[in-house]
């Protein structure tokens, strides 16, 4: 697992979030502003585990992310969970 990973969701989900910023949350930019700083927090949280080699934390923060990411699953650019090092 690389830094990059968890990068790359977060950037998938604060994209999403910036193009549904004015359709999700036309009155509730608080809304908005709460999520992505739930995403940014997750993406340095896995930066953090990767940093420090806890494969567990990074795997579970890079879950929650996904999560995060769950509702454009769709999406062309949703990218693909990586497979889990042993």
């Amino acid at each position: 697992m690389s830094f990059q990973t968890g990068v790359r969701i977060y950037q998938f989900v604060r994209d999403r979030l910036d193009d549904e910023r004015d359709a999700r949350h036309p009155h509730g930019h608080e809304e908005y502003v709460m999520a992505w700083s739930k995403a940014a927090g997750l993406s340095q949280d896995h930066v953090t585990a990767v940093a420090s080699a806890d494969a567990d934390a990074a795997e579970r923060v890079l879950q929650e992310l996904y999560g995060m990411a769950a509702g454009w699953k769709y999406h062309p650019d949703y990218p693909s969970c990586p497979a889990r090092d042993s």
